[in-house]
């Protein structure tokens, strides 16, 4: 296991490998506050058939936090030149939320060098209420420091029956939601609400995309996985029943046995 930092893309990224030595490479890309810890059950459930690339998206984790904006093509980009750095030609991609936009970016814009995406909580577009959303999480961040959008973000990001179980996993999230700078939250917010890939979900190659969500994530997720499904021709759709927005942890087994089926495809 290595975790190191390289230059790519103009920044430096934070990034850990682990996995099986020679085997298809499978990377993982963060959601919004959080890092590269986030997949570890993943590392745990496919470690033993992939060569697994983690790394913290630019503004998070162990990563720089150059000035924002931030916009998908560009963290697309940071993932090519990370590639490039570690001399992976070709690769899987599994991104939550804001990893999910830049699963998109990739397939659309660097396709040679994906094996498949998965999508995973995510939308293809923001409505005007996002963004008013977004700009009243701002603000209480800007005012009141960044354990107040903790409490937000984790308050819906997992499903009442998994606050009820006190599930480690909020404790957890908590602190990295916590441990992200006020700048790389708001520089990578614009991720999130500058997307509209709508025009062009035709141009992906349905037999390389699934589309996951989990039940209980509130807004749109769930009806954004099935609405990019049914634009995007041979792809798959997956929903987690008794998952809000990070299914990975909340729901593992079932979120790995999706992404086991997925990638079971190119096999």
């Amino acid at each position: 296991m290595r975790l190191m930092r390289v230059a790519a893309n103009g920044t430096h990224i934070n990034y850990r490998v682990d996995g099986k030595e020679g085997a298809p490479w499978l990377t993982f890309s963060n959601s919004l506050c959080t890092d590269l810890g986030m997949w570890e059950p993943q590392v745990a459930a496919f470690g033993s058939d992939y060569r697994i690339l983690r790394y913290d998206t630019r503004g998070h984790g162990g990563s720089d936090v150059p000035p924002g904006p931030y916009d998908p093509a560009m963290m697309a980009a940071d993932v090519v030149g990370l590639w490039d750095a570690l001399g992976i030609e070709r690769s899987h991609f599994v991104g939550l939320s804001m990893g999910g936009v830049i699963a998109l970016s990739l397939l659309l814009d660097h396709a040679p060098r994906v094996a498949s995406i998965a999508v995973c909580d995510s939308r293809a577009n923001s409505h005007p209420i996002h963004m008013e959303r977004w700009a009243a999480r701002n603000t209480g961040a800007i005012e009141q420091g960044m354990g107040w959008l903790a409490d937000d973000f984790t308050g819906h990001w997992f499903t009442p029956a998994a606050h009820a179980a006190k599930d480690p996993w909020i404790a957890k999230v908590r602190k990295m939601v916590e441990a992200t700078k006020l700048e790389g939250y708001l520089a990578g917010v614009n991720v999130v609400t500058s997307v509209d890939y709508r025009p062009r979900l035709t141009e992906l190659d349905g037999n390389k995309v699934l589309f996951l969500a989990g039940a209980q994530d509130i807004g749109d997720f769930p009806d954004q996985a099935r609405a990019m499904h049914m634009a995007v021709p041979g792809s798959q759709c997956v929903l987690i029943e008794g998952a809000a927005h990070l299914c990975n942890l909340e729901k593992a087994d079932q979120f790995n046995a999706a992404i086991r089926a997925h990638l079971a495809r190119y096999n």
